[in-house]
């Protein structure tokens, strides 16, 4: 082990030798007078700004040059970035709807990713349709593409967007406040940038940007060829109060009655434009959006859900990790909280604590987690980072429960995220938990695990994890190998890891194919092999894994995944030669229609049984969407899963399915009405009814007023909120 961790600290040292990529640094022109914001763009009208085309097709094309013309233009004042684009499109393929803030990413959406540090820590996404619809996300891990988890779509920035639409372009202006970014309090400042647009070439989705893509390269946006010169500006410091009321009626049933109301509210106040406090009094965390259903009949660990609350956003791409360490959503009703943000060129620090009565508590296993609700505690997290060159950095990361009735929980983590060569990356993370169970009755039973018991009796152990992968990329090729130990005692009681007491070898391929053809514009093909064992040196899992897609003509997507375990083990019992797929098909061909739909299944263990035991699983899945006139929206999705005895298939196991209607209809930007509707049959007998309706009215990214209800197997709550910014 102490080699490894020599040689993992060796490897850091490499990315210090690496050359930059050259960039054009264009110094911001100051905005002239009499400029009004009002969505019009003209080459007159921005005369004398910094100008750039997005003239290369990224995707389904690699570097191909743009089929529409496509400007961004930047001036500044001593307050705000001031950004105006000019889009044409073809009208018969032209998609734009007026609808919620973050919910347009299928339309025409252009705007600009901005790098202030120039190392890819802070890499934020503005963006705007044709109606000025706001979009804006960040990238947690920009150099490490594990899929839809590395964007943060939760995360909200303070800036205005103007548009107007004509017959054959569309075009929009930004206000960016220097003060909704952070970044550093050197005079020399260097904002690394790409102006980016989605559109449509007849049904087919691309991308454009303005600067060329080398696809052999991990990280994409480590190659952005402008920055903007911006020395010496000195923004007024970000000083904002959130106060919020919430009521809340709710009934049993018609005889039980009762009613709730809070007031409470946060402040942020920046320090410098690199350090911020934020802290929080009886903060509403009340979830208004219902969760996107999981189907769980036949999972035996916990399932992940992401954290949407405001209040935790700000500097949450620090907690990233590939071992889930911190999982915010284990502070779950907090009576008071406080955080720290501050970053400089070769540092980032974050600290959060607070006071929670009521969290979850989880206790991991080799075969199934078990659930329980703790009571009060107070929590803590320290994360600190020192960025490098090429999306690099090495960290630090400590967090800490102590239960009000006794007990605690400590991790302390070290990770390690590095560029070996242009084609080469390592990625290398260390932890250790050490854990006082509380003497209580949150958890009831569960598995043993290393002579404990999963119930809370005051028992005292420590545990480690491991988690070392390499990474090598070319314009056709990935490749990946990792490891990842978790022994049977680790138990991080702030994070998300439902499964322990394992050591797991995988090893991975994908070929990319990019013809950009007439029929197919880009596919793939990936294969996986792996090796699970406990501690104990039993073999859990054998597999292999595979995974194809395919973007067709048209805007048809296919894809294929399968596996293969030839091999595996669940309580203590050995199961042979299962193996489960699944097929799927989307397709888009226009605004008003999209349709997708899935068909799987397999040999599965039927985990979750009083007797686990082999079964054959028939999966099937369709979703539709429609929308109607820019405004009406409507989702449909049905999942539906079955599981019968292996020797006789009239027999079953278990059945059901899973309906959710998502209904929308957009008066502003501001203000909107949505129906959620939702039937499940899998946890009983009856079906499950749940309907959440919810007006919203939202001028401002974090000011907000909602009134809405849920209604569940006879159940109701109605509720309604007022949140208003006060400060900017």
């Amino acid at each position: 082990m102490k080699k490894f961790i020599l040689i993992a600290f060796f490897l850091s040292f490499l990315a210090f030798h690496l050359k930059g990529q050259t960039v054009q640094n264009l110094v911001v022109p100051y905005l002239p007078e009499g400029h009004f914001l009002d969505g019009y763009v003209s080459s007159k009208k921005y005369a004398g700004a910094i100008e750039l085309e997005l003239e290369y097709e990224i995707n389904p094309g690699t570097n191909t040059p743009s089929p529409f013309l496509t400007k961004g233009y930047i001036f500044r004042t001593d307050q705000a970035l001031i950004i105006g684009f000019i889009a044409n499109f073809d009208p018969k393929s032209f998609r734009a709807n007026l609808q919620r803030r973050d919910e347009a990413w299928d339309d025409d959406v252009i705007g600009i990713a901005l790098d202030v540090y120039g190392d890819t820590r802070n890499m934020v996404f503005l963006g705007s349709n044709a109606y000025a619809v706001q979009l804006d996300v960040r990238k947690n891990d920009p150099a490490n593409n594990r899929g839809d988890d590395q964007f943060d779509g939760s995360f909200d920035c303070n800036y205005e967007t103007w548009a107007k639409r004509y017959d054959s372009s569309y075009t929009v202006e930004m206000r960016i406040p220097f003060n909704s970014l952070q970044f550093g309090n050197s005079n020399e400042q260097r904002w690394k940038f790409s102006f980016w647009r989605k559109a449509f070439n007849g049904a087919q989705e691309i991308q454009i940007q303005t600067f060329f893509l080398d696809r052999a390269n991990p990280c994409s946006d480590c190659q952005y060829a402008h920055a903007l010169i911006l020395d010496g500006i000195k923004p007024k410091l970000r000083s904002t109060i959130l106060p919020y009321a919430f009521g809340a009626v709710s009934s049993e049933s018609t005889d039980e009655i009762s009613s709730i109301a809070k007031i409470g509210g946060s402040a942020f106040i920046a320090l410098s434009p690199a350090t911020s406090i934020e802290a929080a009094l009886i903060p509403d965390f009340s979830q208004v959006e219902a969760d996107v259903a999981q189907v769980s009949i036949n999972s035996s660990f916990a399932l992940f859900y992401p954290e949407r609350r405001p209040f935790f956003i700000e500097g949450s791409d620090l907690l990233e990790s590939r071992l889930k360490y911190v999982y915010t959503r284990t502070i779950s009703q907090p009576l008071a909280l406080s955080k720290l943000n501050f970053q400089s060129k070769k540092l980032r620090l974050y600290a959060l604590t607070g006071y929670d009565p009521s969290s979850p508590y989880l206790v991991p296993g080799e075969n199934y987690s078990s659930y329980g609700t703790s009571t009060g505690n107070w929590s803590s997290i320290i994360r600190a980072e020192h960025p490098m060159k090429n999306a690099s950095s090495f960290g630090f990361m400590s967090t800490h429960r102590i239960y009000d009735e006794g007990g605690f929980g400590h991790t302390l983590a070290l990770d390690l995220n590095t560029q070996i060569s242009p084609r080469w990356r390592y990625k290398v993370e260390l932890a250790r938990t050490e854990t006082l169970e509380p003497e209580n009755d949150w958890i009831s039973s569960g598995e043993k695990f290393s002579e404990h018991t999963a119930e809370l009796d005051g028992e005292r152990f420590s545990g480690y994890s491991l988690f070392s992968g390499i990474y090598r990329q070319t314009t056709n090729w990935k490749t990946r190998a990792d490891i990842m130990l978790i022994s049977p005692t680790f138990r991080p009681e702030m994070g998300f890891e439902p499964r322990n007491n394992f050591r797991r070898l995988e090893i991975g391929q994908q070929y990319r194919g990019f013809p950009n053809g007439k029929y197919i514009k880009n596919y793939s093909i990936y294969a996986e092999t792996s090796l699970y064992t406990n501690y104990s040196n039993v073999i859990k899992e054998r597999s292999t894994f595979t995974f194809a897609r395919m973007q067709l003509f048209g805007n048809v997507n296919l894809s294929f995944n399968g596996k293969f375990i030839e091999k595996e083990n669940y309580l203590d019992s050995d199961y042979d030669n299962l193996f489960n797929g699944r097929l799927n098909i989307s397709w888009s061909p226009n605004q008003a229609f999209s349709f997708g739909s899935g068909i799987g299944g397999g040999r599965s263990i039927a985990y979750n049984e009083t007797n686990p035991r082999e079964g054959i699983i028939q999966r099937r899945g369709i979703d539709l969407n429609l929308q109607a006139k820019g405004k009406f929206q409507w989702g449909l999705d049905l999942d539906y899963e079955k599981m019968t005895e292996l020797f006789d298939p009239t027999l079953s196991i278990y059945e059901g399915f899973l309906f959710q209607s998502v209904f929308k209809y957009t008066l502003t930007r501001a203000l909107d009405f949505r129906l959620v509707s939702q039937l499940n049959n899998f946890n009983s007998d009856e079906i499950n009814v749940l309907m959440q309706p919810l007006i919203q009215y939202r001028p401002t990214a974090f000011s907000l007023f909602y009134i809405g209800g849920l209604f569940q197997n006879g159940k109701f709550q109605g509720y309604l909120k007022w949140q208003k910014q006060i400060g900017n």
